[in-house]
């Protein structure tokens, strides 16, 4: 885990699709300590030409921000929600643990990407911003200067947020198992999870134990589990349930895959 220096560090995330001015505008009032670029930079199942392209508005952006922001960019699939969550999940998560002040620009990319900005932002509770557009790009020249949108000045909204009910902690890590393991999981599978993260009830597992006490600890970590942690995450429609013979299967829904992604806990 990241530690928290006391020094409270101005980071903005920006998805980046092709613009320019609506990524480094905002930053003629205040120099930000760190920038995420999230782009398409290398991804072989796409148009090599696209990804030039995109090459060259990352290259635009980096070069007009101030020398002593450190810029950090992230090969990212942009046509695929769940990617975008996820990542920018993970650095939000990351950047909080430090202590820093994180800002989100959801308009300096597609409409697909921007959704997945505003759920990662909203769910976080950081700073979400929008940039407005004096003008739009006609020509060649223009887009290779400003992008598709043209900013002279920083005209920016901010976004109110709203809360996300998200699981706790243990209950994000259940997801992610599930999320990582890409199949339906027994109980027993996820009593394996529960003991890794010494979540209290499963220090010693009940196949570990003889006799008649291995029958009473199977029962009392069974009911734990479900009261505890499935029924909320079954009530919540994150996974659902099925019952095959003696075994039951637990398995992710699609809600529950956007959560995995959205708890920062994926890389």
């Amino acid at each position: 885990m990241a530690l928290n220096t006391g020094l409270e560090k101005i980071v903005h995330i920006i998805p980046l699709g092709y613009e320019i001015d609506r990524a480094v505008v905002p930053f003629q009032d205040q120099i930000p300590g760190r920038v995420y670029l999230l782009a398409v930079i290398n991804n072989p199942d796409l148009d090599q030409n696209m990804v030039a392209q995109q090459q060259h508005f990352v290259n635009q952006v980096k070069a007009r921000l101030n020398k002593t922001t450190e810029v950090i960019t992230i090969n990212t699939n942009m046509f695929e929600l769940q990617d975008v969550i996820k990542t920018i999940s993970g650095i939000i998560r990351k950047e909080q643990e430090q202590g820093n002040r994180i800002s989100v620009n959801m308009s300096a990319c597609g409409r697909l990407t921007s959704v997945g900005a505003v759920v990662a932002a909203m769910a976080y509770d950081v700073s979400l911003y929008y940039v407005m557009a004096q003008d739009y790009a006609r020509t060649e020249e223009e887009i290779n200067l400003h992008g598709l949108s043209i900013c002279p000045t920083p005209n920016v909204k901010r976004i109110v947020n709203f809360a996300f009910v998200q699981p706790d902690e243990i209950g994000k890590q259940i997801l992610v198992s599930l999320y990582k393991k890409g199949k339906s999981m027994r109980p027993i599978d996820i009593f394996e999870v529960l003991k890794d993260l010494s979540v209290q009830g499963y220090g010693v597992l009940y196949p570990e134990v003889e006799g008649k006490k291995k029958r009473e600890l199977q029962i009392r970590q069974l009911m734990k589990l479900d009261k505890t942690f499935l029924t909320r995450l079954e009530r919540d429609k994150l996974i659902t349930r099925e019952k095959h013979g003696r075994n039951v299967f637990v398995t992710l829904t699609e809600s529950g895959r956007y959560m995995a992604c959205l708890s920062g806990l994926l890389e």
